[in-house]
């Protein structure tokens, strides 16, 4: 069974099922990080499509936090006395969940905040939406030339605006350290985080909602980028907003159609 969304329902099908397991305890761990897990095949309860199921519950309403240098994805139990995270590369293969307390902490903890009160259409998406909004090759290709042509001899320092799962550092126009992402939904921030876990700044907010506070100071950002869908809508004052905040230029798509707004020359240039 192939479940993309993820909605309360399944939050709540975990929580009630997680105490009733049998985890077993990483006895490897045990003074270094104590923790229990679950693994396929050794949990009669749970079959695949649970474990890839209950890794899509955390990766949605879960939040980022650090292990020393390696930052994952933790959900926390409703009585913030247990959390559960899981290890694979893609939520698709998650075959073992880890479940320890939470009264340990294991080094800094800076990881990049990704704590939204706004829900989004994307939420119950999140962590199918690569997959299942793949890029195109053309908007691949027009995208990373529109970057190119304002760019200079490093990579960008990029502001990205419905920044998602991260589509612009999938495509690596710029790099992690260079790049900063506005978004309201948790879910797809979480998903960054999870393939991007060194991502300089990250704002869980709407951008009008970022401007209105003045988060951003002018010429901040080399290049500003939106990658809207048929449904986004920026109005004409958020596109000055954006446009005064990037020193060389602002990039908008829409489908396959990328506008670049050069605002070293305030020339408007329209690819297709």
């Amino acid at each position: 069974m192939k479940q993309d969304r993820i909605v309360q329902a399944d939050l709540d099908w975990w929580v009630g099922l997680a105490p009733a397991l049998d985890w077993t305890f990483a006895s490897t761990y045990a003074q270094k990080a104590p923790h229990s897990y679950v693994v396929l095949g050794r949990t009669p309860e749970m079959t695949k499509d649970d474990y890839v199921r209950a890794g899509r519950v955390i990766h949605t309403f879960g939040r980022p936090a650090k292990f020393y240098g390696m930052t994952s994805i933790y959900l926390m139990s409703p009585d913030g006395r247990l959390k559960w995270w899981t290890m694979d590369r893609e939520v698709t293969e998650t075959n073992l969940i880890n479940q320890s307390t939470t009264d340990r902490l294991y080094g800094v903890q800076n990881a990049p905040s990704t704590d939204s009160s706004l829900q989004t259409p994307y939420d119950s998406l999140a962590t199918a939406y690569d997959r299942l909004h793949p890029a195109s090759d053309e908007m691949t290709r027009t995208l990373r030339a529109a970057v190119a042509s304002l760019s200079g001899d490093f990579p960008p320092a990029v502001l990205d605006v419905g920044c998602g799962t991260g589509r612009i550092l999938d495509l690596g126009v710029t790099t992690p350290d260079r790049y900063a992402g506005v978004d309201p939904s948790q879910p797809m921030l979480n998903q960054l985080v999870r393939k991007h876990p060194n991502v300089g700044a990250l704002y869980p907010t709407r951008i009008e909602q970022a401007l209105a506070a003045s988060l951003f100071t002018p010429d901040q950002f080399e290049i500003v980028t939106a990658l809207l869908s048929d449904a986004d809508q920026l109005d004409d004052d958020t596109i000055a907003g954006l446009a005064e905040i990037a020193s060389r230029g602002l990039i908008v798509t829409r489908g396959d159609e990328v506008t670049v707004v050069d605002t070293r020359r305030s020339v408007l240039q329209a690819r297709h």
